[in-house]
């Protein structure tokens, strides 16, 4: 039986991706028998998992702020749709705003990570996302395994003029020195990717391919593709706007949008609510229009469904979009270019050529027969062992 402590990246804005991740990775751990606890800040995505134990960690406050200036500014920034004109080009950007390498959280962050390490004596430290838990872990000279990506890669985006009090406080402790807060990755003994190598093109020893984490169990079916899903997340498009163009396309496909922006209702071929059953709706499906949010690619090829992606000025976003092209599984749509003459055009161009759907559905395979979070676990294990 093995001990992991589990620490996945916090913010104070909505990002299920990493705590998703992290939950199904304890759930498979236990089911495999081994022990397992959290290092986790209870921040909007942070949710209780029974009999497991979460020692306290900060959460960030965008910019380093206080909290309560932060809050407000999250609010604000939310209202005036400020997202969705800044321009955010590295994780190590990414990381900044979000307040993780802020100086003082950065050194108290460590600090409760190391304080959970020496109470709960784990055999492995997995940080999803979070250098911090890598720091930690290497100064406890504890394994570390990491959630990992393509763009995260210093050799593909970086800003290094973000991470002057993460060098400050490898300096203090006498660790190498770094330039860009995103070289920590190099640091873990394993690299997680949950994509495959044909989406994210990465070679090492150390890295490990296991596709989506939670893999649906996807069977044999035929079904009238009638429906066209969405789901734009936050700070890509106003929901507002996006309804407003996806309202005018010319079609008889019905439009199922998942926000928590709008107020649920239905009216003609829209439907509007929180959240939908993606799982029921996804193979009767045409389209799927999202942000290029990892976890809705990885979702959209996985039931083999040709993909509109609207991603904005996100890196990772971007590069998401791109891999879709490359594979000829989707189409980017450019700034300015979520329109309706546009969207529509896309629709009948899926509806006629059926390649996109057959290169999606190719890609959507490799990445099940990667394991997910089952090889993960055992990749964990051969560190260890």
């Amino acid at each position: 039986m093995l001990r992991v402590l589990i620490a996945p990246m916090a913010a104070m804005m909505e990002t299920s991706g990493p705590f998703s991740r992290a939950v199904s990775l304890c759930h498979k751990l236990q089911e495999s028998g081994h022990d397992v606890a959290f290092c986790a800040a209870e921040d909007v995505n942070y949710k209780k998992i029974d009999n497991v134990k979460n020692f306290f960690a900060p959460i960030p406050s965008p910019l380093g702020m206080p909290m309560f200036i932060g809050k407000r500014m999250m609010k604000m920034a939310q209202a005036f749709h400020m997202q969705e004109k800044k321009q955010v080009n590295s994780f190590e950007q990414v990381l900044f705003f979000a307040g993780a390498t802020d100086k003082k959280l950065f050194y108290n962050d460590v600090q409760c990570i190391r304080d959970a390490i020496h109470y709960y004596k784990p055999d492995v430290v997995y940080a999803e996302f979070r250098p911090s838990a890598i720091v930690a872990a290497k100064l406890e000279n504890v394994k570390v395994a990491a959630g990992y990506s393509y763009p995260v890669q210093t050799s593909f985006a970086k800003n290094p003029e973000y991470s002057k009090g993460v060098r400050e406080f490898l300096k203090e402790n006498n660790l190498p020195p770094i330039k860009s807060a995103l070289e920590l990755f190099d640091w873990a003994d394993l690299k997680i990717v949950p994509s495959s190598y044909e989406l994210e093109p990465m070679d090492g020893e150390n890295i490990v391919f296991t596709g989506p984490f939670d893999a649906p169990s996807i069977g044999k079916f035929e079904a009238n593709k009638n429906k066209i899903l969405v789901y734009m997340g936050f700070g890509t498009i106003s929901p507002h706007t996006m309804i407003e163009n996806l309202t005018k396309v010319q079609t008889d496909y019905e439009f199922y949008i998942a926000t928590r922006q709008v107020k649920p209702y239905r009216k003609n071929n829209i439907t509007v609510d929180e959240r939908f059953d993606f799982s029921k709706l996804m193979p009767e499906a045409l389209a799927y229009i999202n942000h290029g949010g990892q976890n809705s690619v990885m979702t959209g090829l996985m039931y083999g469904v040709p993909q509109i992606v609207y991603p904005g000025n996100v890196f990772e976003r971007k590069y998401n979009a791109d891999s879709l092209v490359h594979l000829h599984a989707g189409v980017k749509l450019e700034k300015n270019g979520f329109t309706a003459k546009r969207i529509g055009n896309v629709v009948d161009e899926f509806k006629k050529n059926p390649t996109y759907a057959e290169n999606a559905k190719k890609a959507g395979e490799q990445l099940l027969n990667l394991g997910g979070v089952k090889t993960t676990v055992k990749a964990i294990e051969k560190l260890v062992r």
